[in-house]
């Protein structure tokens, strides 16, 4: 299916706000006594952590297997809330780390075996950005590693353990044909040449089938970013005003949700008008809010990495027009059309198929021309097998739309569902999407 922000290009740091307090979020190990970095395991534990990568390994049942984190992170190496490789993230819960790796090495014998193996400390660096931990016993206690080093032994360490295994584990991601080859293929082709008999496998869908799969802190933390983000929507329909610009607007609707208590931005925040809302990359912010205006936010506040990402469509002034309001119902019914297809081991096309059954009757399957939703997380596109059928406890989006240039206006509905065993939860209903229930906020 296609992905309608394929070009964005991962996560947007936002203003750092307190979290929502929570039993789930790790310690906090701020202060000039743990000044450095890495600071901490966040928004877990590091048991939370380690339990990812025991149960990795088990499904993993042999081998190695290296997973690398991001190579440079935005201004600089201690933002915890930007930047990271979303596996490293996933299976460390380290943010404010660039160029480190995780190897690991499950073995039936021996016992499981994992290393952190992070970048050399730089004095020049550490001036501006601030100190990287040497190895010992601090940087042990704050990752829950008892195994760190520096990653100029990885690759001696990853050939040699990978020489006693036989099995090497590309873990992913999984990149296209003309992407660059990436740095475990590479490091494991180099491993293979010298060490005959030593093999490559396919696990890519490990890593991805656990993350797909949501921990019940993992929904409370995209529950909390929905209620955030919802927040900022429902401030921006009661504040709209004729003659603002899509930045003020926008401005607006961040504000509502860093006081809702949002730490940041899931994805850039779109907020269109007229004729740029049959525009789903618009990237504008200078548009002038007219009279008889369809209005389009697509926005996700995140709180500790975890993304909410939901869109409403509602008229400048206030009231729908006639054609507006039919093809907003058109849309919104073909949304509850999909969303009545959720469930436990039912593929996702399901619902791609009952949606667009519903548009294409209505006259404006031509119209409707993109994939009708994807999996949130730690990435607001997060990992997911759109083929495969869907297991409880995932996440995703549903967001058809309808899009019209020679009428001056689009319209997509988005809205956040948790999979269950017997349906599904609609997880963003704190912001009005029914159009009478949208007029009735906005006449206020």
């Amino acid at each position: 299916m296609h992905d309608r922000r394929r070009f964005l290009g991962g996560l947007t740091a936002g203003a750092a706000l307190p979290l929502i307090p929570s039993a789930a979020l790790a310690q906090d190990l701020s202060g000039p006594a743990k000044y450095g970095s890495p600071s901490r395991t966040f928004p877990f534990t590091a048991e939370v952590y380690r339990e990812r990568r025991a149960k990795l390994m088990e499904k993993m049942g042999g081998g190695v297997g290296l997973v690398y984190g991001a190579t440079t992170l935005p201004d600089g190496v201690l933002d915890p809330l930007a930047g990271q490789s979303d596996d490293f993230e996933y299976l460390t819960g380290l943010h404010d780390i660039a160029g480190a790796a995780l190897l690991l090495a499950p073995d039936e014998e021996e016992g499981s075996r994992e290393y952190l193996l992070v970048a050399e400390a730089n004095a020049e660096t550490d001036r501006w950005f601030g100190v990287r931990l040497w190895s010992g016993a601090e940087i042990e206690s704050r990752t829950g590693f008892e195994k760190v080093y520096r990653t100029r032994s990885l690759a001696g360490l990853t050939a040699a353990l990978a020489a006693r295994a036989g099995t090497m584990h590309f873990l992913g991601p999984v990149v296209s044909p003309s992407a660059p080859l990436p740095p475990v293929l590479d490091l494991y082709g180099k491993i293979a040449a010298r060490n005959p008999g030593v093999k490559t496998v396919n696990s890519a869908h490990l890593i991805r089938d656990m993350r797909l799969v949501k921990e019940p802190r993992e929904i409370d933390l995209i529950t909390k970013a929905i209620r955030a983000t919802e927040a900022g929507i429902t401030l921006a329909m009661k504040q709209v005003k004729l003659g603002m610009t899509e930045r003020q607007l926008k401005a607006i609707m961040e504000t509502g949700f860093r006081e809702a208590g949002g730490d940041g931005l899931g994805f850039p925040s779109n907020s269109s008008t007229g004729m740029a809302t049959t525009a789903l990359h618009y990237g504008g912010n200078d548009g002038v809010i007219h009279d008889g205006d369809m209005i389009q936010l697509d926005v996700g506040a995140h709180v500790g990495g975890y993304s909410a990402d939901i869109s409403r469509a509602f008229p400048a002034n206030g009231k729908f027009t006639d054609e507006q309001r039919k093809v907003y119902e058109i849309v919104l019914a073909a949304q509850n059309a999909g969303a009545a297809q959720l469930k436990a081991g039912v593929p996702y096309s399901a619902a791609q198929r009952a949606a667009e059954k519903l548009i294409d009757a209505a006259g404006y399957g031509d119209a409707f021309w993109h994939g009708l939703g994807h999996p949130i997380g730690l990435d607001v596109h997060d990992v997911g097998d759109w083929r495969a059928p869907l297991p409880a406890n995932t996440t995703l989006t549903i967001e058809p739309g309808i899009y019209l240039p020679e009428r001056g206006f689009g319209i997509r509905i988005e809205d956040d569902y948790l999979v269950t065993k017997t349906g599904s939860r609609h997880m963003s209903d704190g912001t009005p999407r029914d159009p009478d229930a949208i007029e009735a906020l906005m006449a206020g």
